[in-house]
């Protein structure tokens, strides 16, 4: 069930909600990554992935990649399989709206929340995705526009990863935070480590520039909680107004020498050339679910998948992560 099998252009064309003939400009553009069996152009879901996360296209590519007849897609979503009941990427309501005619809305950008949906599509149950960070992701869940957050949110003074963050920021709410997945935060620098940057402390060395994350995702909340207990001046940090949409993108311009360090997960250094990982964090992700008559099904679909071995499989087999208890419940009220 969540195999990354090769794809094909009408498969991607699916996914990207374009034509066929976009879908092979965007390759021999090379805007998005392709390989060639024989005389057939295949992709792999990881390639499409990265392109509709980037966060990079041009005003004029991605009028090339848009279709007449076909709306345009909402920046940085990241699609399912083709084989999903999914209908392309929804924008999120814009007030309380959700209601039993609806699919279930998971908020966050993780791709554990991809499999998720694709399991839950698979048995039936209408799912969309909407791509935010993890704290925009709990403020969707607290205001009846998502039924479920993906987060991973560090709290300082507790000390503890997420349910710090939804008793503060969803206070009341009746939920369950269900256990994903665990890994390490840490610096996307380049290869050797040039800065020599091994601590916190050193984002503070004159001469050292960050590509920062956007304000709302659990990374940036990381670094700042951080910051804060170093009694540091963010605005002491090179680049630290520089913000990038995806880790992708943030990991690319460590890539390309536009910047010196990024914040991120293993798995970014990994998939760009050029690049290492310090690890710094342990972090755990969880998947917050709303309570309710109508999530009932939605809570014991979800617990099921996490607790399947397929499911655990698939979290084993993503660069840098570990299902580590997953699963268990960590909090509910």
């Amino acid at each position: 069930m969540f195999d990354d099998d090769a794809l094909t252009a009408e498969e991607v064309a699916e996914m990207l909600r374009v034509s066929k003939n976009s879908v092979y400009r965007l390759a021999q553009s090379g805007e998005l990554a392709s390989y060639r069996v024989g005389r057939k152009l295949r992709f792999t879901l990881r390639d499409v992935e990265a392109y509709t996360r980037s966060g990079m296209r041009s005003k004029k590519g991605a009028q090339a990649a848009q279709s007449p007849s076909t709306p345009s897609r909402t920046a940085g979503a990241r699609p399912l399989p083709a084989d999903s009941s999914r209908e392309g990427m929804r924008e999120m309501p814009s007030a309380f709206s959700l209601d039993d005619r609806e699919p279930f809305v998971i908020a966050g950008n993780d791709l554990s929340g991809d499999i998720i949906a694709h399991a839950l599509a698979a048995a039936g149950l209408p799912v969309s995705r909407a791509y935010v960070g993890s704290y925009t992701a709990l403020v969707n869940l607290y205001a009846k526009r998502a039924n479920a957050a993906l987060v991973h949110l560090y709290d300082q003074r507790a000390n503890a990863y997420n349910v710090p963050s939804v008793q503060r920021i969803a206070p009341g709410m009746p939920v369950v935070v269900i256990r994903l997945l665990k890994r390490k935060q840490g610096f996307i620098v380049q290869a050797g480590n040039p800065k020599k940057l091994t601590t916190w402390g050193g984002l503070l060395r004159e001469g050292v520039r960050l590509a920062n994350r956007e304000r709302g995702c659990g990374t940036r909340v990381l670094l700042d909680e951080k910051l804060l207990s170093l009694e540091a001046r963010p605005e002491a940090i090179e680049g630290y107004d520089l913000e990038c949409a995806t880790g992708l993108e943030a990991a690319t311009l460590v890539s390309k020498g536009c910047a010196d360090v990024a914040i991120g997960v293993e798995r970014l250094a990994k998939e760009t050339p050029g690049l290492a990982f310090v690890p710094l964090q342990t972090e755990w992700l969880d998947i917050a679910v709303e309570k309710s008559r109508r999530s009932s099904p939605l809570v014991r679909e979800i617990r099921k998948i996490a607790e399947s071995d397929s499911f655990r499989s698939a979290i084993d087999a993503i660069e840098g992560c570990e299902a580590a208890n997953t699963g268990a419940i960590v909090y509910e009220s």
